[in-house]
Order: structure tokens, then sequence, then C-alpha cells
């Protein structure tokens, strides 16, 4: 591997690195499947019109899957741990709960985007959320400037994500 910059560098929170490690390990298995249906499918001489249709798909998957094993494995090999959390200060690897402008709550977890996963509350310190929370202590209030708009928050807690 060659050298690089630490600007080249991925951090990822330990739970971010074990579920890209999962996941290639899923895919691992998966591109062991699809190879095993495609070897059938080729063997098969007299496949219908149905069938060939079926083990175009499974190219496809196929395709998809060593792509997105070909990125988590770049992924992996560029990443570094991410620095532990100042206490109290949201960043990588915290946990932080908003009040949104209507009075309701909210609890993210700040990650870099390598491991963002929006529907888990996972949330890439890179996105507008991600940047407003960058740096916000307890009670700090922030803006969050999206696309599809602007609105506040404020911080009610951050604490050490496990």
């Amino acid at each position: 591997m060659s050298e690089r910059t630490s600007a080249e560098r991925v951090p990822l929170t330990q739970a971010g690195r074990r579920q890209l490690e999962e996941e290639l390990v899923k895919l691992r298995a998966r591109l062991d499947e699809l190879r095993d249906l495609l070897e059938d499918a080729h063997a098969d001489r007299t496949a219908d019109d149905d069938e060939r249709a079926a083990a175009l798909g499974l190219l496809d998957e196929h395709a998809r899957a060593e792509a997105r094993m070909a990125e988590v494995s770049a992924i992996l090999e560029m990443a570094i741990d991410a620095p532990p959390p100042e206490k109290g200060v949201a960043s990588i690897g915290t946990k932080v709960k908003v009040k949104e402008e209507d009075g309701s709550t909210e609890t993210f977890i700040l990650v870099s985007p390598a491991e963002a996963s929006p529907t888990d509350g996972r949330v890439s310190i890179a996105s507008p959320l991600g940047q407003a929370l960058s740096g916000k202590k307890k009670g700090d209030k922030a803006t969050v400037s999206a696309p599809q708009g602007s609105w506040d928050i404020e911080v009610i807690s951050v604490e050490t994500a496990l």
C-alpha cells in the first residue's frame, strides 16, 4: 500500500468499522452464491427466455455486489480510527439529542460519510445536519441549511456513542 496523507484517510468509529467488515463478509458470501447460480445457468443449454432473463438479472446483481465490495474494501483500506470525541462536544462518534423548532426531539449519531445511514440515525458529519451540529455543546443552537430549506435546532445533550 502506498503512503497516504491524513487527508486521504477515512475516519471510522469502531461500530462503523465493524458494520463495514460485516457487510464485506456478506458480500463475499453472496458473490459465491451468485457465481454458483451463474455457472448453473451457463451450463443449462435448454434455458428458455425467462431463464435467460433471470441469468441477466444475476449478472447485474453480481456486478453491483462486486462494485460495492471494491468500495467497502477501499474504505477499510483507507480507514483510521476516529479520534475519541471531546467530552460534551458534538463530533464523530457522539450521540446528539436535539430539539426541533416544533418542540419534538431527535437523537443522531455523528459518523464519517463512509458509515452514514440516516434511516438508522447515523448522520454524516459532512451532511447539512452534521455540519450544523459539529462542535456544538449542550444548550447551543444551530441552523441547518439544506437544499430543502433551513431550520433551527437546539442541542439538548451530547454524549459518546457506544
